[in-house]
């Protein structure tokens, strides 16, 4: 049913996956209101003793009272605890664009509420995956930046740099590599590029001086890497390092993983070529190929 409430005894959603709100979207938002209106739906709550408890619409309740609305129009309906927070995570996602790291807190926040209610996580994780349109590996990811510090994860909320390129930074060398990317507005393919040509200087010292020198900002692209490895390298005999056995085995151990794995893709091999993804597959499988008969030579 809709009903007319009094703006001061409309209540936000406790489970909503936003902490703030931006004032340029509001003033933005209260601009169309003000000249269309607000749509029918725009807000939709449940009845909490005698007040309404909003599902969604905050940004839309945050315009209404700038424009000094006394009542607005709700969409009651009669909601569980669970059925609030998917139903907030839901449409923020959707529509009002959610940091990185509200996406993370507010995923938290159902994942523990439905094993709360005895769902074993996988199914949890699954259940949430299909609400919000992401994948579950995506998900994950997205979990891991609340593990991150303090100050990345506040860079994040900030909209400095975007969760999965937080992510890529800190794990080629933590916050100061995110405070580098920061600097030098490192997407994150670069960071990915960077990464690829350290991991291919063969001489642990030249690495470890170039690593030092990607992660203080001073090398921010990964052409110079290459360039100013080149350099150092001239000249120089290359070290094995002292685990090599330990590398080939775990090189060993990923080709095995692997091997099993494309079982799964072969069951498809026929359907391969109508997927989207197959190109792109197919150039990586025979780039893969050729450097593994090298090895192999």
């Amino acid at each position: 049913m809709k009903a007319v409430v009094p703006v001061r005894d409309v209540l936000p959603n406790p489970y909503q996956a936003r902490k703030r709100i931006d004032r340029n979207s509001v003033q933005a938002l209260a601009e169309e209101i003000k000249e269309v209106g607000l749509w029918p739906g725009a807000l939709r709550g449940r009845m909490k003793g005698s007040k309404v408890e909003l599902c969604y619409g905050h940004r839309r309740l945050h315009a209404v009272k700038l424009l000094g609305y006394k009542e607005v129009e709700i969409e009651i309906v009669d909601l569980t605890d669970e059925e609030m927070a998917m139903q907030s995570l839901a449409e923020n996602f959707q529509r009002e664009g959610l940091t990185d790291i509200e996406k993370a807190e507010g995923i938290r926040m159902m994942l523990e509420r439905l094993k709360g209610k005895g769902l074993k996580e996988p199914d949890a994780l699954q259940r949430v995956s299909r609400i919000v349109g992401l994948s579950s590996a995506w998900i994950r990811d997205l979990l891991s930046l609340l593990d991150l510090e303090g100050t990345v994860q506040r860079a994040i909320r900030d909209r400095r740099i975007t969760g999965r390129t937080a992510l890529e930074a800190h794990r080629l060398g933590g916050r100061a590599m995110v405070e580098a990317a920061i600097k030098h507005k490192l997407p994150v393919h670069k960071i990915s590029a960077i990464a690829q040509k350290l991991r291919r200087i063969p001489d642990e010292e030249v690495k470890g001086r170039l690593y030092k020198e990607v992660v203080t900002g001073k090398i921010a692209d990964a052409d110079r890497v290459e360039e100013k490895a080149r350099k150092l390298l001239k000249g120089r005999k290359i070290r094995v390092p002292e685990n090599l056995d330990q590398i080939v085995s775990d090189w060993q151990y990923i080709l095995h993983h692997w091997n099993e794995k494309i079982e799964e893709l072969l069951v498809y091999r026929k359907h391969l070529a109508g997927s989207a993804s197959y190109a792109a597959l197919r150039t990586e499988s025979e780039q893969l190929g050729k450097k593994l008969a090298k090895v192999a030579e």
